[in-house]
């Protein structure tokens, strides 16, 4: 198979060839969920290698214990855990088991490598979990809506009926009671329909009036504006009159427009030598004086105008006050006549519209509940039935549960070949009178020196960090080994990151001669069929007579004769 993923994608293209030859290629997420994209039930990376390796697509408790936890998938990280040992950490963690939240997975992993889990088993309990959810919402909603209804006492669809005939009939009387309460008030409110008339004609002649002030208000301005054009003339002309009177005896010599000299011989007698127009008489010319004296007469006029037209403005003013008083006093009278009697049909009117509207929601509301008590017999009778689907599916779990007793029997199996190995690789402190013993509810092996539970000690408490990296290495060894030994499902590869980190061949040369030699025993016997590649800082070659496929090769950065894994690769 060929995995490819640009770098930053969450969608990896993948390729293969079928036993029949075909061949296939995926366009497939790398995790979550969505859509099924091979087979029936294959929706990521995950699903695809464990199906494509023969192992089915388990769904576990989210919270190991909790019934009510939600089912989530057993990826295929979660069983390469137990397959590549990285050792990122100084002190490599064992297997996640002894951090909280990633324990979770890590035991799901071991239970299903013993046995504990099947596909079988993991449909059964999935489809377990949603009908119990189903019969218990089902339940919970017919009970909360049976006992709404006989809240209010309506816990039959006939009760209802009778609810909505009584609220029809209070309905249609309620509704005649608003109509004849219209129809008293407009009987009844003559007696101020003449102060209405009144009112009416007030109100035309108070607009009439203010179309009066305001024609008052133009002429007015518009005298204004004549006086000051006049007494603008007036000044023009006393200014033109001084004028003459200073240039009366001046003469010119050149013209005032180009400047040449004039000549006294070019006018004609009786001319202005300037302008070369005959000069009138005295007697014809404009007198300012008479020009003046007109002025101020029409000026006279236009002041006694104002005069006139400001006191009757201001009579206009008062008639126009005197108008919206009486106007104001009349409406304050009509209102005073209909407060009364329209305060109380007011209230009577909102009461009645108010009764109306809650009537006919009760209505609409009792025809949408009328459903509900069939609803609710429907909801116990789909119950009822799931009730059955659960007590069967609880019997098939029981069965299939038994039918997979055997995982106990792979767990000692377990427990034996991690002692073995412990002594094998000399492990110190271990020996062949300690026991192993697996706890079923941490899935933490811990050894008992001598068979003393209280002297036990596990990984978290094996002291340093040389002896923790062997006790992962035997029991990832271990596990294998039984899984190769019990026909477990459990991948036939291993990969060991570094395996005597913080023990050096030259300091502890009898551990890494035992690690090596358990480890080349075990892998041309039960381990045959594995695929097993170790990093590490030293080479240790088995004995050549062996059947063992051994391929070895060195890794150095930046040498063309021993290249590193990745050729294009610089960095830490």
């Amino acid at each position: 198979m060929l995995i490819e993923r640009a770098k930053g994608e969450g969608v990896a293209k993948v390729s293969w060839i079928e036993d029949d030859g075909e061949p296939i290629t995926l366009l497939i997420r790398t995790k979550g969920d969505g859509p099924v994209v091979y087979g029936d039930d294959v929706v990521n990376l995950s699903d695809l290698l464990l199906r494509l390796l023969g192992y089915p697509i388990i769904r576990v408790r989210k919270r190991t214990g909790d019934d009510d936890s939600p089912m989530v998938r057993l990826s295929f990280r979660d069983l390469l855990k137990f397959c590549y040992l990285e050792q990122e950490q100084l002190d490599s963690s064992f297997f996640r088991l002894g951090q909280p939240i990633l324990a979770e997975k890590s035991k799901d992993a071991l239970n299903f490598f013993a046995g504990y889990y099947s596909e079988r088993l993991s449909t059964l309990q999935a489809e377990f979990d949603q009908a119990r959810t189903d019969q218990r919402s089902k339940t919970e909603a017919a009970e909360r809506i049976r006992g709404f209804l006989a809240q209010f006492g309506f816990a039959s669809a006939s009760q209802i009926d009778a609810e909505i005939a009584k609220d029809h009939f209070r309905l249609v009387d309620v509704q005649a009671d608003l109509t004849a309460s219209a129809d008293d008030f407009f009987r009844q409110t003559h007696f101020v329909d003449e102060q209405r008339v009144r009112l009416r004609q007030m109100s035309n002649q108070l607009n009439a009036e203010q179309e009066t002030l305001e024609d008052l208000d133009r002429r007015i301005e518009e005298q204004r504006e004549l006086r000051a054009e006049l007494m603008s003339m007036k000044f023009k002309v006393a200014r033109a009159d001084r004028a003459r009177s200073v240039l009366s005896g001046s003469a010119f010599e050149n013209c005032p427009q180009c400047g040449q000299p004039l000549a006294a011989h070019r006018a004609p007698e009786g001319s202005c030598y300037l302008c070369l127009q005959v000069v009138l008489p005295s007697s014809e010319e404009i007198n300012p004086a008479s020009i003046s004296s007109d002025l101020e007469a029409r000026l006279t006029d236009i002041e006694q105008a104002l005069r006139r037209h400001a006191i009757a403005r201001k009579r206009q003013t008062e008639r126009i006050v005197k108008l919206v008083a009486d106007k104001d006093r009349l409406d304050r009278e009509v209102s005073e006549l209909l407060s009364g009697y329209e305060t109380d049909r007011a209230a009577r009117s909102r009461q009645a519209e108010r009764e109306v509207a809650e009537i006919e929601e009760r209505i609409r509301f009792l025809n949408r509940v009328k459903a509900m008590p069939g609803a609710v017999t429907e909801m116990l009778a789909e119950a009822d039935k799931l009730s059955e689907v659960i007590t069967r599916l609880e019997r098939e779990i029981r069965q299939e549960q038994m039918r997979l007793s055997k995982a106990d029997e792979n767990f000692s199996a377990l427990g034996a070949n991690f002692l073995e190995a412990l002594i094998a690789t000399r492990v110190p402190g271990v020996g062949p009178t300690d026991t192993v013993n697996i706890n079923r509810r941490t899935l933490i092996p811990e050894i008992w020196p001598e068979g003393d539970e209280t002297a036990a000690y596990s990984f978290f408490t094996a002291g340093s960090g040389g002896k923790k990296t062997l006790f992962t290495i035997c029991f990832a060894l271990a596990l294998h080994r039984t899984a190769a030994i019990k026909g477990m499902p459990v991948p036939s590869l291993l990969i060991i990151d570094t395996p005597l980190k913080n023990i050096t061949p030259d300091i502890n040369p009898e551990l890494v001669a035992a690690f090596y030699k358990y480890l080349y025993r075990i892998a041309e016997t039960d381990l045959l069929n594995h695929q097993i590649v170790i990093i590490d800082q030293a080479l240790v070659e088995p004995s050549p007579e062996g059947p063992l496929d051994f391929v070895d090769r060195l890794m150095t950065e930046d040498d063309p004769e021993h290249p590193p894994l990745i050729s294009y690769y610089h960095g830490p």
